[in-house]
């Protein structure tokens, strides 16, 4: 039997999700997380076998729950399901943890497939995004590439993209302003932007942030 556990800051898409799963021989949702907290809350008494996680959760970052919920569950598996199709997010994802990565938008079938093949023990991920990490990952620290990017690097582009202050930034990674501002400045040199407005214009036309 797949224990399932629904992460999603949505609703109506926990309540969508959780009908449909219902009606799969030989998986029981067994809890629904709107946040980080409460997910790593729920983890130890509901004791899921999977999880399907959002990235974007109102709390927390994606990648850094992921590890918690590996750490604190180490056979438990991750399927993220996030509205974002970028690359440098699917490859973050599974590199932090992640066992399957499938977008929102995709056929329910397709999301099914990901749950019972991670819950078998196998990685999952979509043909077309696989295509694309591939192609990626072949010039993977080629400057001006997203991929040169590490990380944490890659953390503070999202959140100075979003609008975020240096301060800000350095209060929720729990880090100092310093750091925030070196890591600023070695992705201006990465992407090779010389400004602000144009770390904010290539976060959006990459698509990175809605």
């Amino acid at each position: 039997m797949i224990k399932l556990m629904i992460a999603d800051d949505h609703v109506m898409l926990r309540d969508g999700l959780r009908d449909k799963f219902c009606d799969e021989e030989g998986i029981e949702v067994t809890g629904e997380a709107g946040t980080g907290e409460e997910l790593l809350r729920k983890l130890q008494p509901l004791q899921p076998n999977v999880i399907i996680l959002d990235l974007k959760l109102p709390d927390t970052n994606g990648v850094t729950l992921i590890r918690q919920v590996k750490d604190a569950l180490p056979a438990c598996k991750v399927v993220v399901l996030t509205m974002y199709d970028h690359t440098r997010y699917a490859t973050h994802a599974m590199e932090s943890g992640a066992d399957a990565f499938v977008v929102k938008g995709a056929p329910f079938e397709e999301l099914l497939e990901a749950v019972r093949a991670v819950a078998d023990n196998r990685t999952y991920i979509s043909t077309t995004m696989a295509v694309r990490i591939g192609k990626l990952l072949k010039g993977r620290k080629k400057k001006g590439s997203l991929e040169a990017l590490s990380e944490r690097e890659f953390q503070v582009m999202i959140l100075l993209g979003s609008g975020m202050s240096v301060k800000e930034i350095a209060y929720q990674l729990n880090l100092s302003e310093k750091s925030i501002t070196t890591y600023r400045a070695r992705v201006m040199e990465k992407l090779e932007l010389s400004s602000r407005a144009d770390l904010i214009r290539y976060v959006l036309e990459a698509g990175l942030i809605e």
